[in-house]
């Protein structure tokens, strides 16, 4: 036998059971909020690295959409040149019937001016909706931000969509434009006037329903703005008009 006894463990009293299980229960709740917050924070970082995702995809489905159409209109303008090569050396021969020098050069020159004109307009309508299109771009990133802290966005949505079909109609008839060139057909020395006339009213009206079209388009993204404004509780007034598009003054005949 031991020559020290050993002393009993204390006994626990129910006051101390209940103590130990009220400071389990805390735990318990404390890694439960614990859980809850690290739950809740992965949720938000995936959300946003979807949306992230979402973003960096549009910006590349634009940058492709936007090369493609650069891709057809060069490929249009290639498609031309033959055509317009031909056309001068038609029109070199019409002026044959033309007696006077100047006039012949004349001719001549307005008819190039006027594929140099159609050029320079589409390049420029290009670029306005290049523009058009960054803008809308980021009315549309800032929608989504928008949408993530709650914001109700559905009709900026239409709006952006809206403008969207706008643009993308605009650039359908700048490739088309792209591809004309305006042939000045030569009957007598007397029309010669009107009949270059005429071929110069072509292209401005071509220019001009363009330019609405463009401009059509641009209305259409600011009113996406003014729905991004609206749906923050603020107003945005209508954008000016815009300038008419006028033909270059070409020498007279």
């Amino acid at each position: 036998m031991s020559v020290f006894a050993q002393s009993p463990s204390p006994a626990l009293t129910p006051g101390t059971n209940v103590r130990n299980q009220m400071k389990d229960a805390r735990q318990e709740i404390r890694d439960t909020r614990q859980e809850a917050r690290s739950n809740i924070k992965e949720v938000r970082q995936g959300a946003k690295d979807e949306m992230k995702e979402m973003r960096q995809a549009k910006m590349d489905e634009i940058k492709q959409t936007r090369m493609e159409f650069k891709d057809r209109v060069k490929e249009k303008r290639d498609e031309l040149k033959d055509k317009i090569e031909t056309k001068r050396a038609e029109l070199k021969e019409q002026l044959n019937k033309i007696k006077d020098e100047r006039k012949k050069q004349v001719v001549e020159k307005i008819d190039k001016s006027l594929d140099a004109l159609n050029e320079k307009m589409t390049n420029h309508f290009v670029n306005v909706l290049d523009k058009l299109e960054d803008v809308l771009a980021k009315i549309d990133e800032r929608t989504d931000k928008a949408e993530e802290k709650g914001i109700n966005v559905a009709s900026v949505r239409t709006a952006i969509e809206t403008a969207k079909t706008a643009i993308s109609n605009v650039r359908t008839a700048v490739e088309a434009q792209a591809g004309k060139t305006y042939t000045v057909t030569v009957n007598t020395e007397e029309k010669l006037k009107s009949d270059v006339g005429k071929v110069r009213q072509a292209l401005h009206a071509d220019l001009k329903a363009l330019h609405e079209k463009v401009k059509a388009s641009r209305n259409a993204v600011h009113e996406a703005a003014r729905a991004f404004a609206k749906a923050h509780g603020r107003n945005l007034s209508s954008p000016s008009p815009s300038p008419a598009v006028t033909v270059f003054p070409t020498p007279t005949l």
